[in-house]
């Protein structure tokens, strides 16, 4: 299996292979890093593990050939990580239980009405480097989030998405609708006539009424894009994680699918909120102090669950 030297799988940083370092000093020969490498960058080479950069895939630069050497005897370098970013993990008892973590989950509830109380900076750093653990196809990240921090640079951000909407508004009306019928799914449609158009409408009614049903007055957003050679669910996944990782902080969220739509296509505003144009923005994401704590859960299901 042989690709081309040096180079590895295409990503929003470039196609160049990380490269894993054995230090034949320590290393024991137990074949850990050979197991676990499935780029084939390093092989079984007379019982003794040997990096071939140009074999396979190249190094992606997942770094788990240096996670799961016992002696520390491989380092990776390139791909945006280095030795510096391997740690060690944290002991069994420091991790969540399972009881734990399924009651921080059933805690979580999407808010809609917060505290008016900004959030410091260290804490959305802290929110950030937490989600930042999030599994996202080839490593490392092709996410990026934009910051939206502060009440007044969120009430600018949903001004500039209303603006958006409201263009919605005028074009497309019902003669528009039936010609985009044989071209649409029905869900699609469906989605959009009977819950998107009325919805954005009544956000840009109450937006002059200083209410704001778009964003919930929250104190930030973030905003998730991801590269075009991410996988299409990447920023998905982060933005998952972030929601987690705030509920642990005492935080309240919301996840807004409907900026997505309107900043993919309006160049001008990915470019004002930070978002390179070949990004995919994937969703949006409320933040704050929670006005008020729920008591109670309410038990949520799957549509299904076949075993096979």
């Amino acid at each position: 299996m042989k690709g081309k030297p040096g180079t590895t799988i295409k990503t929003g940083f470039g196609n160049e292979a990380a490269r894993p370092v054995i230090s034949t000093r320590i290393c024991t020969q137990c074949g850990l890093c050979v197991r676990v490498c499935k780029s084939f960058t390093i092989i079984e080479v007379d019982g003794t593990p040997t990096v071939v950069p140009d074999n396979g895939l190249g190094c992606i630069g997942c770094g788990q050939c240096m996670m799961v050497c016992p002696r520390g005897a491989v380092t990776v370098t390139g791909r945006k990580i280095g030795p510096g970013d391997s740690f060690v993990l944290p002991k069994k008892e420091k991790r969540a239980t399972p009881e734990a973590l399924e009651a921080l989950l059933l805690c979580r509830r999407s808010v809609r009405e917060f505290a008016a109380r900004e959030i410091e900076k260290k804490t959305i750093d802290r929110l950030l480097a937490m989600s930042a653990s999030a599994p996202m196809g080839i490593p490392p990240s092709d996410v990026g989030v934009t910051v939206v921090h502060g009440f007044d640079r969120v009430r600018e951000c949903a001004g500039d998405i209303l603006k958006v909407f409201e263009k919605w508004q005028r074009f497309f009306n019902p003669v528009v609708m039936a010609l985009l019928r044989p071209f649409m799914k029905k869900a699609d449609i469906e989605a959009f006539r009977d819950f998107i158009l009325p919805a954005t409408k009544m956000m840009i009614k109450e937006r002059k009424r200083k209410t704001d049903l778009l964003f919930y007055g929250a104190p930030c957003v973030l905003l998730f894009h991801q590269s075009p050679y991410a996988d299409p669910v990447d920023g998905h996944i982060a933005c998952t994680y972030a929601m987690i990782a705030a509920e642990s902080l005492g935080l309240g969220t919301c996840m807004i699918g409907t900026v997505a739509f309107a900043l993919e296509r309006e160049k001008k505003l990915k470019e004002k909120w930070g978002i390179p144009a070949e990004n995919k923005v994937a969703l949006a994401m409320i933040l704050g102090y929670p006005a008020f704590r729920y008591t109670r859960g309410i038990k949520r299901t799957f549509a299904s669950i076949i075993y096979k």
